[in-house]
């Protein structure tokens, strides 16, 4: 039953992590559905460090374009990294605020439901209603905090915080690929400092749950399956639009509040 649990984590929150799906929407949604006993905070670090390692591994070319520059001096030439500071700093500002209050008083399934309707209109709307087609190579100080702004909102269940900066992006007129592309990219420092906070959590938690090799497990199933999905969606975008994902959200949202609301 343990392995079943962290193999299904592992796959849920790795296929979710960089979709516009959500992945907290459908861990809470997993966590309703069964009665497994919480993984613990290690877990939680552990399948995130997965997801890490997979978007790295994907963008590592722009992300050593993104370096570069730093690693020789030359921090001013290097607008496409002020961009992903200017981008994050609002939902780091915010969250440090909301974030308790979010996770206390918003996370039921009524919730997801609702916000993965709403937010897949939103989504709809940004996707096919934009003429204007941008890289994210261009994008100013100005659309980089606007994103920032949209990612906000991530913090409601069922959001999605991929499927909010894509949002973004594309009203700001960038095409799908840079849209996609630049919200992975935000996820890389947003990822490190729910690392840092959750360790922290840890390390001043004597009694926190450590199973070590089902987190690692669990880790490596989601590295594996963030991959899978990343290639998949930008497979999908490159030649289509996001409506795969804008229906299967309204799907889900219905059938939720349908059995569950």
């Amino acid at each position: 039953m343990f392995e079943l649990q962290y193999f299904i984590l592992g796959i849920v929150q790795g296929f979710t992590e960089f979709l516009p799906i959500s992945s907290s929407g459908h861990l809470v949604l997993v966590s309703e559905l069964t009665d497994w006993q919480d993984q613990g905070l290690f877990t939680d670090v552990a399948v995130h460090v997965g997801t890490l390692l997979a978007v790295i591994i994907y963008l590592r070319n722009h992300i050593f374009s993104l370096f570069k520059n730093i690693l020789t001096f030359k921090i001013s030439n290097n607008e496409n990294f002020k961009n992903i500071i200017i981008a994050t700093l609002p939902a780091v500002i915010v969250g440090y605020f909301i974030l308790d209050f979010v996770q206390n008083y918003f996370r039921d399934l009524k919730v997801v439901a609702i916000s993965s309707i709403v937010f897949a209109a939103l989504l709809f709307f940004a996707d096919h209603f934009k003429i204007k087609i941008s890289k994210w190579e261009n994008m100013t100080y100005i659309q980089a905090f606007i994103i920032g702004l949209f990612q906000i909102l991530a913090f409601i269940p069922g959001a999605s915080r991929a499927g909010v900066t894509i949002t973004g992006a594309r009203f700001l007129g960038f095409d799908r690929s840079s849209a996609a592309i630049f919200s992975m990219l935000l996820s890389i420092p947003i990822i490190l400092a729910s690392l840092i906070l959750t360790s922290i959590d840890i390390v001043n938690n004597s009694e926190a749950n450590i199973n070590l090799y089902q987190s690692i497990f669990a880790a490596f199933i989601a590295c594996l399956t963030a991959l899978l999905s990343i290639n998949l969606m930008m497979h999908l975008i490159q030649r289509s639009n996001f409506n795969i994902f804008i229906i299967y959200r309204v799907m889900l949202g219905f059938i939720l509040l349908y059995f569950y609301a």
